[in-house]
């Protein structure tokens, strides 16, 4: 069982949910309680789900399961969630995970990824899921339920060493739990700045992606200000907002500080082990689709 409060650190009561909604979220909540190996999700839980998969009830416990069950089965990204390990720390200072301040005029956070430590031989593929999924954890506890995420990849510095690093078994999860379990709405992928290998990278992701992500897809070799503009931008792309250093150091500060607890606290909200037949939980059977395509 967890100890603190989730999917929101902040927020221990239910959120306020749209009056045409309420009733939705107490179906999908009273589900959560009838099923015995999810002892740790909350009514904010069945709030966040419905509002990833836009209300679509039966979506929403496709995504529930799929979450519950690949935080089971998949330790080594989900389990042992300290800030402060070696591992995610090496990840952390050899990249840049940055919450842009400013929301596009539709309401969409934008996430910035990339590098600052372009060496391939200090890369950990596995450790470095685990922390992106981290700081996605914290993004969504300090958004709640907003109206949807646009992602900046920056390929500049990322190397074919950086490729030969990838770990299939990760991988995998990652893809998985991306498309079928994220609880956010994604509107977009930009991979900016991209490199000349990108056949490559495709080559090797391209089997695990489905057909809805792949339509969120936009790649460029030039960067993000000419997609998105200037306005929203850091100093880094031509905006008026801190260079990416300066904020990736404050959110890491603040991750590590206010959210360390809270994170390891997440390890519980998982399937549990299954003790018999009688509490297996059956899955609901209509695919999760709360990918967007604008």
């Amino acid at each position: 069982m967890t100890t603190l409060s989730h999917p929101y650190k902040d927020c221990p009561g239910p959120k306020e949910v749209p009056t045409e909604y309420i009733k939705d979220v107490d179906v999908l909540f009273e589900w959560i309680k009838q099923q015995p190996r999810f002892p740790a999700f909350t009514k904010n839980h069945a709030h966040l789900f419905l509002h990833a998969c836009l209300w679509n009830l039966e979506d929403a416990k496709k995504a529930l399961y799929k979450y519950a069950h690949i935080h089971a089965t998949a330790p080594d990204i989900f389990d042992n969630r300290d800030v402060l390990s070696t591992g995610v720390q090496l990840v952390l200072n050899m990249t840049h995970m940055v919450s842009l301040p400013k929301l596009t005029p539709e309401g969409y956070r934008l996430l910035c990824y990339r590098l600052s430590d372009t060496d391939p031989s200090r890369m950990n593929f596995g450790e470095a899921v685990k922390t992106f999924c981290m700081f996605n954890d914290v993004q969504i506890s300090k958004d709640g339920p907003i109206e949807g995420y646009i992602v900046i990849f920056d390929m500049k510095g990322v190397r074919l060493g950086h490729l030969a690093r990838v770990q299939f078994g990760p991988l995998r999860t990652f893809m998985s739990y991306i498309q079928d379990a994220h609880p956010v709405r994604l509107k977009k992928i930009y991979i900016v700045h991209t490199a000349s290998f990108i056949n490559q990278v495709m080559a090797l992701v391209k089997p695990l992606i489905k057909s809805e992500l792949l339509g969120l897809l936009q790649f460029s070799t030039s960067g993000p200000i000419d997609i998105l503009g200037a306005d929203l931008m850091p100093k880094d792309y031509g905006g008026p907002f801190e260079d990416l250093a300066t904020m990736h150091a404050e959110q890491k500060k603040e991750i590590e500080s206010d959210y360390r607890e809270w994170l390891i606290d997440t390890a519980a909200l998982k399937e549990a082990p299954k003790d018999n037949k009688s509490n297996a939980i059956k899955p609901p059977t209509k695919a999760f689709r709360g990918l967007e395509i604008d």
